[in-house]
């Protein structure tokens, strides 16, 4: 049967329309132009001159949608998860050392040591933020002031 008929308000009786799939909004200026994110997480790339000027809370917003786009889940899932003591959400070590892994690619080196990192910074959202804009060098755009 190839014909579908339509209660009053138009919406199919038999074969109901299917849901929009949502596309995720990355918002924070550190995405390389292109990126999609229904992609892998091993396809991501950051614009390390967007994220060497990143704000503390733009810094924790990229952390966030990358996490989103790794653990391939919404945005306020992921902001609602359990909360660590600074406020922002809890993260295992792993996912800390792949987040500090993938924007070390974005400057084509690592880093940091991740021996010389203390522990507490790994464990949330906020500390790999703090972490990475202690990290990120200062000047890093080829002719820039």
């Amino acid at each position: 049967m190839t014909e579908n008929m339509h209660s009053a308000s138009g919406a199919p009786l038999f074969f109901p329309a299917p849901a929009p799939t949502a596309v995720p909004q990355l918002s924070a200026p550190g995405w390389a132009a292109g990126y999609d994110p229904s992609q892998g997480p091993s396809d991501i790339r950051l614009d390390p001159g967007a994220l060497q000027a990143m704000t503390a809370p733009e810094m924790e917003q990229q952390v966030l949608e990358m996490l989103m786009c790794l653990r391939r889940q919404n945005l306020q899932d992921i902001a609602n998860g359990p909360a660590h003591a600074d406020g922002t959400p809890e993260i295992d070590s792993m996912t800390a050392v792949w987040v500090v892994s993938t924007v070390g690619k974005a400057f084509d080196r690592p880093l940091v040591r991740l021996s010389n990192v203390r522990r507490e910074s790994l464990r949330s959202v906020g500390g790999v933020a703090a972490l990475m804009r202690q990290v990120i060098p200062a000047q890093l755009v080829i002719g820039a002031a």
